[in-house]
């Protein structure tokens, strides 16, 4: 009668011929210090962490893993960046942490937010004359932008378009460090 093997048993067989090369642990390490520092990141934003405590996980690196962690960390603050919302948290860490150059962040979104309030002027007034043919006028309508599909597509396009520029400026903030960008 055969003998019934386990999934492990299988796996196990398989797999004592397999090598790791140096090259797939770096690679290993890299990823956990990846998801390590997403996790710091996170945890940061969440208001869970300090600046102090992230600055000493950050520091709990090994010098050889640390420009990964960095970089990480760098292409996490980028990526949460937006036209609109609150980039304190990730100004502090570019400044603070990393050591960035953030005035061309500051440029862009400056000329982002330009654009923006330009464009959000036009929409409204678009929006009243829409709201008057329809008979509801006077000095306390306010057209409501947020709940406008039209809006809402508008800073949605502006956002991917930040986000290129962004892109775009990662090698001048980071002070000529390449980034893994996704």
């Amino acid at each position: 009668m055969a003998e019934i093997r386990s999934t492990l048993d299988i796996i196990m067989e398989k797999a004592k011929n397999l090598t790791v090369t140096e090259e797939d642990k770096k690679e290993f390490a890299e990823k956990e210090v990846q998801g390590r520092v997403q996790g710091f990141f996170q945890k940061y934003m969440d208001g869970i962490l300090s600046t102090e405590q992230l600055k000493k996980e950050m520091a709990s690196f090994d010098n050889d893993l640390k420009p990964v962690a960095e970089k990480e960390l760098l292409a996490a603050c980028l990526r949460t960046m937006t036209v609109e919302g609150d980039n304190q948290p990730s100004f502090e860490i570019l400044d603070q942490l990393l050591a960035c150059d953030i005035e061309p962040i500051l440029d862009l979104i400056d000329e982002f937010q330009k654009q923006q309030n330009i464009e959000r002027s036009k929409r409204s007034a678009d929006l009243i004359q829409t709201l008057r043919k329809w008979g509801v006028s006077g000095s306390a309508v306010i057209p409501n932008l947020s709940a406008d599909t039209a809006w809402r597509d508008f800073i949605s396009n502006m956002q991917e378009r930040f986000q290129e520029r962004l892109k775009g400026l990662r090698y001048k903030v980071s002070g000529g460090r390449t980034l893994n960008w996704d």
